[in-house]
């Protein structure tokens, strides 16, 4: 309703009903606005509206996890107490819950502790780290079970406690390695460190008069353990047979080259139903179907005469080989010796003081990220994977057999 104010000629006002009025001027009110600086030394208005969100301090987090982890207070108590935004107070629990050492990080030198104790500590970690060394194959939830068992008070989540595992514990999960129980008993340890003495008195050189020698088993279903597949599915490899014939190769590399390489393919053995002929008791001689001592005497004898070939390189050098049934043969060491060479046995359960150990290693590798083997072309599948390791490569595996010797002199398990 709009209304008009009438002047009576002598400067007073009145509305239509003759009722005086004043009429008072009010200046608009300004926006509120904030100053930012601009180019040019001048300021512009800035009307983005203000900054609402509370920004919380280190000892406002602190506070409450006080007062729910030392005080017993519910949550919801605790929030409501402090004032703090409950979403805000969600992201601090989830925050502690994977990571309790720093969900508060307190500025270095301020003369206060760092948030809340620590749920795990030194006698966790030490607790943790032997019993990984006692059982390596724990899964988690086993791990947890022996922890709050032996710490009735310790309540912790299963996040937390892999985080701690894995950062501070310096413990993570990998593919195991199966060894038997001699390997590092006090006695084998004790038969590598004076095996190593024992030569170290010697001229023997890994690096230069040296040629290893070692038996491999290669099959058609060699794959890696790891494969791609959809989410939510199985990753499945098919595979030609599921009991594939094993095919043994007998190899001598060095420093210097690959020397020599033989495949040995498997026999084809009769049927293993057993029927009685005339004449015969009914009972069938056993076949060996991996590499025996003919095999292993024929394959030196053609390592050798490569070796003749090159005087300048091979002359004088040790045949280094491990101690299995068929390598310590005294005619074999006969043989060897009579041909001018010498013959050296690693002691037992040394893999690693042999180079050609992680020669085959490198070969099967590579064979296990083929597409599936076939029996007929296994053997020039062996033979590229062989042709593909470089002279670098067969250096290096030498210089990791060196590397052990420490290791063996020192007394450590391999």
């Amino acid at each position: 309703m709009n209304t008009f104010a009438h002047d009576d000629g002598q400067g007073s006002l009145y509305n239509d009903e003759g009722i005086a009025v004043t009429i008072v001027e009010m200046e608009p009110e300004e926006k509120a606005t904030r100053q930012s600086a601009t180019r040019d030394g001048k300021q512009e208005e800035d009307t983005r509206a203000p900054d609402i969100r509370k920004h919380y301090k280190d000892l406002e987090k602190e506070q409450l996890f006080t007062l729910i982890y030392e005080k017993g207070m519910s949550a919801r108590a605790a929030v409501i107490k402090l004032h703090i935004n409950p979403r805000t107070a969600q992201r601090w629990f989830k925050n502690d819950q994977e990571n309790p050492q720093t969900c508060i990080a307190r500025k270095e030198g301020s003369g206060r502790p760092a948030g809340r104790p620590a749920l795990l500590d030194d006698s966790h970690k030490k607790f943790i780290v032997d019993l990984v060394d006692d059982q390596p194959s724990l899964v988690l939830d086993q791990m947890m079970e022996s922890l709050t068992a032996s710490f009735i008070e310790l309540e912790i989540s299963k996040t937390a406690l892999y985080n701690f595992v894995t950062k501070n514990c310096n413990i993570s999960l990998k593919r195991a390695h199966f060894h038997s129980v001699d390997r590092n008993s006090l006695r084998k340890i004790k038969e590598r460190r004076e095996w190593v003495e024992k030569w170290m008195d010697t001229n023997i050189d890994y690096m230069n008069n040296c040629v290893f020698i070692d038996e491999a088993a290669f099959y058609i279903n060699m794959k890696r353990t790891f494969a791609w597949s959809k989410v939510g599915t199985k990753a499945v490899f098919k595979v030609p047979k599921t009991r594939a014939k094993t095919t043994a190769i007998l190899g001598a590399t060095s420093a210097q080259g690959v020397v020599d390489i033989k495949v040995r393919r498997p026999r084809v053995l009769p049927s293993s139903k057993k029927r009685k002929t005339a004449g015969s008791s009914g009972s069938s001689q056993k076949q060996s179907r991996g590499t025996v001592t003919g095999h292993y005497f024929n394959f030196l004898n053609d390592t050798m005469d490569v070796m003749d070939k090159f005087p300048d390189v091979f002359k004088d050098n040790y045949l280094i080989m491990d101690n299995t049934p068929i390598h310590i043969n005294e005619d074999i060491k006969s043989v060897i010796e009579g041909r001018g060479y010498r013959c050296v046995y690693l002691p037992p359960y040394s893999p690693e003081l042999n180079p050609i150990e992680q020669f085959w290693s490198v070969c099967k590798s590579k064979l296990k990220r083929e597409r599936p083997l076939e029996e007929e072309t296994l053997s020039s599948r062996i033979a590229d994977a062989c042709n593909q390791i470089l002279l670098n490569d067969l250096k290096g595996f030498c210089k990791y057999s060196i590397d052990g010797f420490d290791d063996c002199l020192q007394e450590k398990p391999l």
